[in-house]
């Protein structure tokens, strides 16, 4: 006969197999988030490029729109190009966002470094343009 494990082994198991599925979790979420941050940085600091998001989802919605109402190739024509026209007046309206940002990100740094001595003022200018430069906030040019 077998004998039954003792409640001291069940609470073993049942805890192993919480930190495993907690450490998966961990894991696949903390992975998932650097795949993510890269391409949104990727996004958001090359606005203008093509196939961004911008160009996906007008891809889609030009998808959704012939598969729905059935459209014609001239119809067609025509929503593509008005489609193509709202994804470059997104990107440039974005771009000046996002240049804007930086003016006042490159400020609030300047104003910053006027209380701080020389050495700290370099230090503090090279953290902000390895953390913002990703994003396309700063450039190193200034450091």
């Amino acid at each position: 006969m077998n004998p039954s494990p003792s409640p001291s082994s069940r609470w073993k198991a049942v805890l192993l197999l919480l930190l495993v599925f907690i450490l998966g979790a961990g894991c696949g979420i903390g992975g998932g988030l650097l795949v993510v941050r890269r391409a949104l940085q990727h996004a958001i600091a090359h606005p203008s490029e093509s196939h961004a998001p911008v160009d996906r989802l007008m891809h889609k919605v030009e998808s959704v729109m012939v598969a729905e109402l059935a459209l014609t190739e001239t119809e067609r024509a025509a929503v593509h190009a008005e489609l193509q026209q709202t994804a470059t007046d997104f990107k440039a309206l974005r771009l000046e966002m996002w240049q804007k940002a930086g003016a006042n990100v490159e400020g609030s740094l300047d104003r910053i470094c006027k209380h701080l001595p020389a050495e700290k003022q370099a230090l503090l200018r090279k953290k902000a343009v390895e953390r913002l430069g990703p994003w396309g906030l700063l450039s190193d040019d200034k450091s």
